[in-house]
C-alpha cells in the first residue's frame, strides 16, 4: 500500500522548507540597509545674464544670411519656434540685409562676420562643429554649414536655456516669461567621429536625432535642410550577395562567382569568391551604377555575409595563408573596388568589415585611404571595459584594433549594447558604455555604429530610451558628465522616485560579470554573468522598483517604471528567484509566471529575442526563457 500526502500536507511541507531557507539566507546574508535617496544639489547659475524676452515682448531680430545654406534657414526657423515655446514670444526672423543692430541672434554664416565685426574658425569646424558666443548683447550661433549651425542651434537651446530631447515624444522645454541667458556664453563644440549611428526607438526620429546629433542613415533619412546625412548607397551591411551581387541574378550561370565554401565544401550562394576577376569586374559596375543613383551617398558597403563559410578555392587560400587571415582576400578586393572610383568619386568611401572570421588585420596588404575598415566587436564582453587587459575576449580585441589602427586610417567601428538572446531581459552595460567610447576616441576610431536593440518598437522591457540617450551624447562628446546626464533622463523619464532606479542600475552594475564568467550579447538569462544576486539583494531590488513606482507623479511615468522593471520580472523568473521561487506553492508561481506574461501583453511586448517571438499560448510551468 503506497503513501501519498495530501494537498495540505504538501503546503505545509513547502511552507516550512520556505521560512528555513529565509532564515538560512537572512543570517548568511544580513539584510541590507534601506536605500534613502538624497535630493542632489544643482548650484544655480549666478553670473551676468541678459534678457532676450519679458512680458510676451522682445527687442531682439534673428538674423540668417539672404543666401545661407538650406539648412541654416531651418536653423534659423527651429531657433524661433524653440524661442516662442519657452517664452511665448515670437521673434522674427530677417536676412543679413537688415541693417545691423545691437539685439540680435545671428545664426549660421552672414555678412557680419565676412565684414570683421567677428572671426568664426571655420576650417576648425568642418561641416559639423559649432560656435556660441555672446558679443555685447548679440548672440552669435556659428558653424559649418552642412550640419554645424542646426547643431549650434541645439546646443544654445541645451546650454543657455536647458532644453533636453530626452525621447522623441519626452522634450523638456522650460517656460519662462522672462527668457535669460548667460551673458558670457562662449563654447565650441566639435565631433570626435565623422560618422555617428545606434538604434532603439528615438534615434529614429528626425527631430530627436538632429537635436542629439546622429548623422547616420540606417534609421532616419534626412534632407538638406535637415542637414543631411553621411550616408551609405545602397545597403549598410552583408551587402556582397544582397544589394551587390544577389544570387538570384547570377549563381544559377554562374556559381563560380561565389565562394567555395570552407564548411559546405561546394559553391555557395551567400558568399563571393573575391580573386575571381569577373566578380571584381561586376562589383565595380555595380559601385558605380549605386553612386550615380545616389550622388549625396559618402560610403558603400561591401561586406561579406552573416556566416563562416568563407571562400577556400585554390586562389582565395593561397592569398589567406600568406596574409594570415581571411582579411587579406578581403582588403585585396576592396581596394581595387576603391582605386577603380576614386578619380570619378574623390568623396567616396568603400566601407567593409573585420568581422568574425576577417576580424584578424592582415599581414602584409593596406587599406587605401579611401576605404573604411569597421571592426565589430561581436565576441567581446560587456561588463568589462573592452581594453580591460584581464577580460580574455576583450584583451583579444585590444589587440585586433591596435593592429587595424596601425595600418588603417579610417577606422569605423560597430559596437554591441543589448542581449540579443534575451531582448526583455537585463544587460547592465552602463558601466562600460562611457570608457568604451572613450577608448574608441583615444585610438584613432573614425565613426561609430552602437547597435542596440533594432527590434525595441516590440521588445521595450529594458532600458531602450535611457540607453539611446546616453550613446546618442556618448559618440557626440565621449567626455561628457556621464552621471549628470544618466541622472537628468531618469528625473525626467521615472519622476521623483529616479533614484531607486539609478539605485537598481548601480547596485546590479556590482554583480555582473562576475565569477570569471563573460556577459556576451547571446549570454544565457541564467548565466551569472548577468547577475549574481543573493536572496536578500533580490530582495533589496524588488523593494527599489516599489518604490520607485510610488513616487511616480502620472500615468506615463508610472508605465515608464513598469515597462523597465519587466527585464528585472524576467530575470526573476528565469532564475526562479522571488515570487518565482519553485519553493512557493505551484500556483503561486504560476501565477506569477501569467502576470508576468499579461503585462507583456498590457505594454504591447511581444518579441523575446532577436529571432523569436513570445508564443500566444506559453506553458506557465516553465520560465519565461522557453516561452517561445
Amino acid at each position: 500500500m503506497s503513501f501519498w500526502p495530501s494537498k495540505r500536507l504538501i503546503k505545509a511541507l513547502i511552507s516550512f522548507v520556505s521560512v528555513a531557507v529565509l532564515l538560512i539566507g537572512n543570517l548568511l546574508n544580513p539584510p541590507l540597509a534601506p536605500f534613502v535617496p538624497e535630493p542632489e544639489t544643482v548650484e544655480p547659475y549666478t553670473g551676468p545674464t541678459m534678457t532676450i524676452a519679458q512680458n510676451g515682448e522682445s527687442e531682439y531680430k534673428i538674423i540668417r544670411g539672404q543666401s545661407c545654406s538650406p539648412s541654416e534657414k531651418y536653423a534659423a526657423e527651429i531657433l524661433q519656434d524653440y524661442l516662442r515655446q519657452i517664452s511665448g514670444v515670437t521673434i522674427p526672423i530677417f536676412t543679413d540685409t537688415e541693417p545691423a543692430s545691437d539685439k540680435e541672434i545671428i545664426v549660421g554664416r552672414t555678412n557680419r562676420e565676412d565684414s570683421g565685426e567677428y572671426a568664426i574658425d571655420r576650417a576648425s569646424l568642418g561641416e559639423e562643429g559649432l560656435t556660441v558666443m555672446t558679443l555685447g548683447e548679440r548672440v552669435i550661433i556659428a558653424g559649418g554649414e552642412k550640419r554645424g549651425t542646426l547643431y549650434g542651434v541645439f546646443a544654445f537651446l541645451e546650454e543657455a536655456l536647458g532644453c533636453r530631447w530626452f525621447t522623441s515624444t519626452l522634450i523638456h522645454i522650460p517656460q519662462a516669461s522672462q527668457m535669460k541667458i548667460p551673458a558670457e556664453l562662449n563654447f565650441t563644440q566639435k565631433p570626435y567621429f565623422e560618422y555617428r549611428e545606434t538604434d532603439w526607438i528615438s534615434p529614429r526620429d528626425k527631430l530627436y536625432s538632429m537635436a542629439n546629433r546622429q548623422n547616420g542613415s540606417v534609421y532616419r533619412k534626412l534632407s538638406e535642410e535637415q542637414g543631411g546625412n553621411m550616408g551609405y548607397a545602397g545597403g549598410f551591411c552583408h551587402t556582397f550577395t544582397t544589394s551587390i551581387m544577389p544570387p538570384s541574378k547570377y549563381f544559377d550561370d554562374h556559381p563560380e562567382y561565389y565562394a567555395l565554401g570552407v564548411l559546405s565544401g561546394r559553391r555557395t550562394p551567400d558568399q563571393l569568391c573575391l580573386t575571381n576577376p569577373d566578380v571584381l569586374r561586376i562589383v565595380i559596375e555595380e559601385v558605380k551604377e549605386l553612386l550615380e543613383a545616389n550622388p549625396e551617398a559618402r560610403i558603400v558597403s561591401l561586406t561579406q555575409h552573416d556566416n563562416f563559410n568563407y571562400c577556400v578555392c585554390k586562389n582565395c587560400r593561397k592569398v589567406d595563408l600568406y596574409e594570415g587571415s581571411q582579411a587579406g582576400t578581403m582588403i585585396r578586393f576592396v581596394n581595387a573596388v576603391a582605386d577603380a572610383i576614386k578619380d570619378e568619386y574623390p568623396d567616396v568611401a568603400i566601407d567593409t568589415f573585420a568581422y568574425r572570421y576577417t576580424r584578424k588585420p592582415p599581414a602584409h596588404v593596406v587599406p587605401r585611404p579611401n576605404v573604411i575598415v569597421r571592426l565589430c566587436s561581436i565576441e567581446c564582453c560587456f561588463a568589462h571595459p573592452l581594453n580591460d587587459p584581464g577580460c580574455i575576449p576583450n584583451a583579444v580585441f585590444n589587440k585586433d584594433l591596435t593592429d587595424w589602427k596601425k595600418i588603417c586610417n579610417r577606422l569605423y567601428i560597430w559596437d554591441y549594447t543589448t542581449n540579443y538572446s534575451h531582448l526583455v531581459g537585463p544587460f547592465n552595460n552602463f558601466a562600460v558604455l562611457q570608457k568604451n567610447v572613450q577608448y574608441f576616441a583615444e585610438n584613432n576610431v573614425k565613426g561609430i555604429y552602437e547597435q542596440g536593440n533594432h527590434l525595441a518598437f516590440d521588445s521595450n522591457a529594458e532600458f531602450a530610451e535611457l540607453k539611446a540617450y546616453l550613446l546618442c551624447r556618448l559618440l557626440w562628446n565621449p567626455y561628457l558628465d556621464y552621471d549628470k546626464t544618466m541622472n537628468e533622463f531618469l528625473k525626467a523619464y521615472y519622476g521623483a522616485g529616479w533614484q531607486y532606479v539609478r539605485e537598481y542600475i548601480d547596485m546590479t552594475i556590482k554583480h555582473s560579470g562576475n565569477c570569471g564568467s563573460y556577459m556576451y550579447i547571446y549570454c544565457p538569462i541564467t548565466s551569472k554573468a548577468v547577475f549574481n544576486l543573493t536572496d536578500n539583494q533580490v530582495e533589496y531590488c524588488n523593494e527599489l522598483w516599489s518604490k520607485a513606482a510610488e513616487l511616480a507623479e502620472n500615468e506615463t511615468q508610472l508605465r515608464n517604471i513598469r515597462m523597465s522593471e519587466l527585464s528585472w520580472r524576467y530575470w526573476k523568473a528565469c532564475n526562479m528567484k522571488s515570487e518565482f521561487s519553485r519553493l512557493r506553492h505551484p500556483e503561486e508561481w504560476r501565477g506569477e509566471n501569467e502576470a508576468l506574461y499579461g503585462d507583456y501583453q498590457k505594454y504591447g511586448i511581444t518579441r523575446c529575442s532577436e529571432l523569436n517571438y513570445f508564443s500566444a499560448n506559453p506553458n506557465f510551468c516553465l520560465p519565461p526563457n522557453c516561452w517561445r
